[in-house]
């Protein structure tokens, strides 16, 4: 897990120094935040949607569906593409598309011909577009900012992902819904719009591909990213641990409003408040990761996004009190969101830049693609012990979580002096 060299991901940074690098990541992080909101506008409404086509739960289950499965169908294609076209330019044309997508929605449900098929062939294209746009924002970031400040991009980045998608865009999306059922769309589109806009001609460029090896078709170009990410004991133990905790967290929230409503008793407002303190906790991380990585240690860091996590669901687990919870989930945020900076700052600054966007996307994969396996678990355990035993459970896993990062544990530098 050794840092890759300055090379084809500073050339942007020769061409116009320091300043240009820095409004190009302004413009970025604007139009993260303002399709972010757009993501949490359609995510939410669409369900609501649904429920006035069909009560039936299968069918309404398959819109989840649509949602999620691009990142099992389309997520290493889109890597594979990433790393051949312009990065700042799929952004936006990723973003007009969905502008597109979400307008069309809107004048069909106005026009009130909506149905199940166009539900889940629109939530399909929507997931299609996220995928990809996330796969190059992620590979963009190197391009636009240096090595030392990664770390404070990538706060900064997850920060606005979390205030403008959850925080904001969830409550206000069921305000609009009530009021018009096609008016989130219609804002949603707006939002994408606007995103677009702001990456329209920003110039990042594509990274320069080694002329050492010849253009390949898009399977042989993932099959790369595979083996990249297989031979890395750093990135491939973060990918590890990455499935462990996504499966831990996938599989205690599956039944957590049960949890909420029936042991904690707090009703269904109560729910939406313990729900927003993960969302708090993930911005206050946002926010406080960049400063820490540079004045601290990120091993450390590292360990303490394993930690917390695991303490908090210990206490959830045991506790009764609504307030104890609220803390301990936003210390459940807080931990999660610290490790994804930290983990998405390490494989920046160690993956080569022309291979971001196929290893970025098969890491994701491995790590994210666990979600459904996490789910069923959780199920079991609280059929079998009850809704307090995924959380116990899942805290002794996060616990031991550090034996399977071992190898990145020792990859990882004690000081910030080079990420």
């Amino acid at each position: 897990m050794t840092p890759e060299k300055p090379g084809p991901a500073s050339a942007t940074s020769r061409e116009d120094g320091t300043t240009g690098r820095r409004r190009r990541f302004t413009r970025l992080l604007a139009a993260t935040a303002v399709s972010r909101f757009g993501d949490g506008l359609h995510l939410t409404a669409l369900p609501l949607l649904t429920a006035t086509v069909t009560p039936d739960p299968t069918a309404f289950a398959g819109v989840t569906v649509a949602q999620t499965l691009p990142w099992l169908l389309v997520s290493l294609p889109a890597g594979a593409l990433v790393d051949r076209l312009d990065r700042g330019r799929v952004i936006a044309v990723t973003n007009g598309v969905q502008a597109a997508l979400a307008a069309a929605l809107a004048v069909t449900v106005l026009s009130g011909g909506i149905g199940l098929p166009v539900l889940y062939a629109v939530a399909f294209a929507l997931g299609c577009c996220q995928t990809l746009t996330e796969s190059a924002a992620a590979a963009l970031v190197p391009q636009l900012v240096p090595a030392t400040a990664l770390a404070t991009a990538n706060g900064r980045l997850t920060g606005a992902d979390i205030i403008a998608g959850q925080l904001l865009a969830v409550p206000l999306a069921g305000v609009l819904f009530g009021a018009v059922h096609a008016l989130p769309f219609l804002v949603d589109a707006a939002t994408f719009a606007a995103a677009g806009l702001l990456l329209t001609g920003l110039g990042a460029g594509r990274a320069r591909h080694p002329d050492s090896e010849p253009r390949a078709s898009v399977p042989k170009d993932i099959a790369v990213g595979v083996r990249w990410l297989a031979a890395d004991p750093g990135c491939r133990s973060l990918a590890l641990v990455g499935a462990l905790i996504n499966t831990v967290l996938t599989g205690c929230f599956a039944t957590f409003a049960l949890f909420a409503l029936r042991l904690l008793d707090v009703g269904d407002a109560g729910y939406g408040l313990l729900m927003g303190a993960v969302s708090v906790g993930g911005v206050v991380a946002g926010l406080l990761t960049g400063t820490a990585w540079r004045r601290g240690s990120p091993r450390l860091l590292l360990l303490l996004s394993l930690w917390v996590p695991a303490v908090a669901c210990l206490s959830i687990g045991l506790t009764s009190s609504p307030l104890l919870a609220a803390a301990m989930l936003a210390l459940v945020g807080f931990g999660g969101t610290v490790w994804t900076v930290v983990t998405i700052t390490l494989r920046q600054a160690v993956i080569p830049a022309h291979l971001q966007g196929r290893v970025m996307s098969v890491f994701r994969l491995t790590s994210a693609g666990t979600a459904p396996l996490g789910a069923v678990l959780g199920a079991l355990l609280v059929d079998s012990s009850g809704l307090r035993t995924p959380w116990l459970v899942g805290a002794g896993a996060l616990v031991l979580a550090p034996l399977l990062a071992g190898p990145a544990l020792r990859a990882v530098p004690e000081e910030a002096s080079a990420p």
